[in-house]
């Protein structure tokens, strides 16, 4: 007998509707696009800001994800990608469950091939400054909503989740 499936956004905010109600489980507002081949993804959060620069993107993604999730402010720009196809190749080759990046990605259909969750605000083909300007494992807002280093995070088609405890039986 296999394991169950994940519960679904819609379900766990059903379910968990007191947290809702209490703020400790927040979700995303409905700005982000959906990319790579794994539509459903969760994971304890690691984060880093970076505006229009991959430095410290690409350090982390250079380590074993153990199924975390990557949540990447890139303070909504659109004016340079963040991710492109190679990172995302990277991440799901370290163990990483998904990247959410408040900003931009390129080289979708590369992405789209990876067996990674990713959510962007959109694609943009210019490529990003390499300057390691930035910050890590800070609390940062995506879109208005707080994400904290060591949240987790639950995101399928309906869209993202994030938590300040981990859910049972999501």
């Amino acid at each position: 007998m296999g394991s169950s499936p994940p519960l679904a956004i819609a379900d766990i905010c059903d379910a968990y509707s007191h947290l809702l109600t209490n703020g400790e489980l927040r979700p995303l507002p409905p700005v982000f696009q959906i990319y790579g081949r794994n539509k459903v993804f969760s994971g304890h959060v690691v984060t880093v800001k970076c505006f229009e620069d991959n430095v410290l993107v690409r350090e982390f993604i250079a380590q074993e994800g153990h199924g975390r999730v990557l949540v990447v402010d890139g303070c909504g720009s659109l004016r340079s990608a963040i991710i492109g196809g190679n990172l995302a190749k990277r991440a799901q080759n370290n163990g990483w469950a998904g990247i959410v990046v408040y900003g931009c990605i390129r080289d979708v259909d590369d992405i789209n091939l990876c067996n990674i969750g990713v959510r962007a605000l959109n694609s943009y083909p210019v490529k990003p400054g390499k300057k390691g300007n930035g910050e890590k494992h800070i609390p940062v807002t995506i879109a208005g909503t707080r994400v904290c280093d060591g949240d987790w995070l639950y995101a399928d088609s309906d869209g993202i989740l994030v938590s300040s405890v981990e859910l049972a039986g999501v």
